[in-house]
């Protein structure tokens, strides 16, 4: 009996629920494909959604800071994992990812800070208009002076 079958029948043996299902009614295949489709669609909403925990933090490569901007003040602060996510049996909500920012900056994402990133890039802010500086006409400075006095008033000018 496949491990698969044994979980199914130990669910079915138990009637939390008040439910009353026939053995004969249920297949155990169509059963676990319809659960790994529900686990499939969850994972989906949360790579899409950007969500850090423990679900995502052990499959996600690259996080940004959802405040947090480069020197450009535009794009977001990306950091990369740099090791396997660390998690515990005896704490299941918690876990803490190495990153790498940079050449020489490393530091863990915990579920303490998880809410501060995402996995899921977002967009950059929209470029600032730059501002037209205003422009005088330029004048000549030599026609705003009085002409010179001739030192010698034989000499034509």
């Amino acid at each position: 009996m496949s491990k698969a079958r044994q979980i199914v029948d130990a669910l079915l043996e138990t009637d939390e629920l008040g439910v009353n299902i026939e053995p004969d009614d249920v297949n155990p295949e169509q059963f676990l494909a319809h659960h790994a489709d529900e686990l499939d669609r969850e994972k989906e909403r949360d790579r899409a959604s950007g969500v850090v925990n423990p679900r995502t933090a052990l499959t996600a490569h690259y996080f940004w800071h959802k405040t947090a901007k480069r020197s450009d003040g535009r794009t977001a602060i990306g950091v990369r994992r740099n090791g396997s996510t660390k998690t515990w049996k005896t704490r299941p909500g918690e876990f803490r990812i190495p990153v790498k920012y940079g050449m020489y900056e490393y530091f863990y994402i915990t579920d303490k800070n998880a809410d501060e990133w995402t996995t899921t890039e977002p967009e950059p802010l929209p470029k600032p208009e730059k501002k037209k500086l205003k422009t005088k006409p330029v004048v000549n400075p030599s026609s705003l002076m009085p002409p010179l006095p001739p030192e010698h008033p034989e000499l034509p000018l």
